[in-house]
């Protein structure tokens, strides 16, 4: 790859050029891009070699002096390379991201200097991004903890009324967990989410969930295969239900797993609910401050 940009950091702003090394090795490019005098002459010492150690030592230069190195792969990824912390060199390319990458491109960053890399799709976290908050790229013990915009029994949903992003509505108090459900089955969009209840549990929704309904009322002869309480399939005693997954982030308060079922399950008929494998799905954390938080109102209005 013999195509790219050079960022400077410290502006945000960006050059493109020919090969990395070679076109920052000519004095008037170094100097355009605002490096001291003393590393201008550093970089220009260096015996350049493809893709040898004279050609790393001049890229090591360069970011230990505030430089970004990007370049694309592919369709979607573009890689950013630097040497300084990440979340500024994250702050730093906003203003080429905006310029350069569209919703479905995927921004890699790699931190040379500590092994560090963290990537993500750019459409679904530029809003966030440009607002200021990158901690949500974060590892989990490296994120502050997020002060929820509303109290328990809430629903969390994703991309209702094909808005993107999500949305919650805090819900009634003194509510039972049955009497919620049917609640919302009256007012509520089939939308994937959570639904919070008042205890600390937290219920997976999604188009294909099962009943939350005691499977007695639906089938008897199918009652004890599943959990009575939130209906999730459960292949016996020793199987998880979602009443289960009480293991909370402590950034987010969400659950960190809950249990899929396998290919047979209740559906929304009630029809079958033999399953043969409980897996786990891995937590992503809700950025809690770009949530749309709506008036129980709302949701009452939108299901008339």
């Amino acid at each position: 790859m013999r195509e790219g940009y050079w960022v400077v950091a410290a502006t945000g702003a960006y050059h493109l050029v020919d090969d990395h090394a070679m076109w920052i090795q000519r004095p008037e490019n170094a100097r355009a891009l605002g490096l001291p005098e003393e590393v201008v002459e550093a970089i220009q010492a260096v015996r350049w070699d493809f893709n040898g150690p004279g050609r790393r030592q001049i890229l090591t230069l360069a970011m230990d002096n505030g430089l970004i190195r990007s370049r694309g792969h592919g369709p979607a990824e573009v890689t950013f390379e630097f040497r300084m912390d990440t979340e500024a060199a994250i702050r730093a390319v906003v203003p080429f991201m905006q310029a350069t990458l569209g919703p479905a491109s995927v921004p890699k960053f790699n931190c040379l200097r500590t092994g560090e890399s963290i990537s993500f799709v750019y459409g679904e976290a530029q809003k966030i991004i440009e607002a200021g908050t990158i901690s949500f790229l974060l590892p989990v013990w490296r994120r502050p903890t997020q002060a929820l915009p509303v109290q328990r029994p809430y629903l969390l949903l994703n991309g209702f009324d094909q808005m993107p992003g999500w949305t919650c509505w805090e819900l009634p108090e003194g509510l039972t967990s049955h009497e919620l459900v049917t609640l919302l089955r009256q007012h509520a969009p089939l939308g994937s989410g959570w639904l919070a209840l008042s205890d600390g549990r937290a219920w997976r929704l999604a188009p294909s969930t099962p009943p939350l309904t005691p499977l007695l009322d639906i089938n008897p002869e199918l009652a004890d295969r599943a959990c009575p309480d939130c209906g999730w399939p459960s292949g016996g005693k020793g199987a998880s239900c979602q009443c289960r997954n009480l293991t909370v982030c402590r950034v987010c308060s969400l659950p960190f797993f809950w249990p899929i079922p396998g290919r047979d399950y209740t559906n929304l008929q009630g029809a079958s609910c033999y399953v043969t494998v409980l897996a786990s799905a891995g937590h992503r954390c809700v950025h809690w401050p770009s949530v749309r938080v709506l008036p129980f109102d709302d949701l009452i209005r939108r299901g008339r």
